[in-house]
């Protein structure tokens, strides 16, 4: 197995997803009422929006896709550490979804593992 630092962002959450199986779909649950609740608050966010990570239309854009992906592949995503790294972890998506990940594991999750694997991974 390669270190750490040497692995790129879909090998570190196919990893994740291997070490953490349980933690998944709650992590998944919380993308997706993320994605929601911004898909259909537009102007809300938007107003209060900082571009540091990118400008707020590709991220409101970017969040209506993985809502798209959740509903079609999600039994997938959960099950498959390979999909969900292949689906949820490239260009724009990675950005969204790392993000909600490092939120769920700081704010909502109860494992103490995972919270510590998260920011170490990502």
């Amino acid at each position: 197995m390669k270190p750490l630092l040497k692995l790129n962002t879909k090998e570190k959450a196919k990893l994740l997803h291997a070490l953490f199986p349980n933690e998944i779909p709650q992590f998944l649950n919380h993308l997706q009422k993320f994605c929601n609740h911004l898909y259909a608050r537009k102007n809300g966010y938007e107003k209060l929006w900082n571009v540091r990570l990118m400008p707020f239309e590709r991220w409101w854009l970017t969040s209506g896709y993985i809502l798209q992906l959740l509903e079609s592949k999600r039994s997938e995503l959960e099950s498959s550490g390979e999909a969900f790294a292949k689906h949820l972890f490239f260009l724009d998506y990675a950005t969204v979804t790392i993000n909600q990940l490092n939120q769920y594991a700081e704010r909502e999750s109860y494992n103490d593992k995972f919270k510590l694997a998260v920011p170490m991974f990502f």
